[in-house]
């Protein structure tokens, strides 16, 4: 499974974007900078660019995508289970102790994403507010394929506008923006 834009976009929210290298706390070995990235290739001082930023971030993803997958044969992850797991990896690290390295069912899981909300034994308030995010999308049903349908009617009645404004009305309604593209673009040829 790939995340998707919903994953990214919530990634890209709660990191934030910094052009300049920082440290979160001052006794972490190495500097963040861009949309979360950490790691020991950024010194003190560094700059970049939102599009550098962009890259790394989707660099990043790819590694926490191979993580969460690692556990999807077990689990099955719908695409939202996929996509709040993915971003709950990218701010741990990994989600081995949130599932108790597969062993805890959804249910448990999702009840136990609520706890991973401190730091230097604090409770955060960005943490909370993030978890809290990451478990309702996590309980969040994928939209059924009615869903799909109901909206490609809608871009063909031409109700949801082109574009920019299509694209924000699709994600507004849930749906994956590329997907509904894509059948809209097969069934106009």
């Amino acid at each position: 499974m790939k995340a998707s834009q919903k994953c990214i976009n919530m990634i890209k929210q709660f990191e934030g974007f910094c052009g300049t290298a920082y440290k979160c706390v001052s006794t972490e070995e190495y500097y963040t900078i861009g949309y979360g990235h950490y790691s020991k290739d950024i010194k003190k001082g560094q700059k970049i660019t939102k599009e550098e930023a962009e890259k790394l971030l989707l660099k990043d993803i790819a590694k926490f995508e191979k993580h969460v997958n690692s556990y999807n044969d077990k689990y099955k992850w719908s695409q939202n289970e996929f996509d709040a797991l993915v971003s709950f990896a990218f701010n741990v690290g990994s989600i081995k102790q949130l599932t108790a390295d597969g062993s805890r069912t959804k249910t448990e899981i999702a009840s136990k994403i609520l706890s991973y909300n401190k730091s230097g034994g604090r409770i955060l308030p960005g943490l909370t507010n993030r978890r809290k995010n990451e478990q309702m999308l996590f309980l969040t049903k994928d939209p059924d394929i009615e869903s799909y349908l109901n909206c490609i009617k809608e871009v063909f009645a031409g109700s949801l506008g082109n574009g920019s404004v299509r694209k924000n009305n699709i994600e507004k309604m849930g749906l994956d923006y590329n997907k509904v593209q894509k059948i809209v673009n097969i069934l106009s040829h």
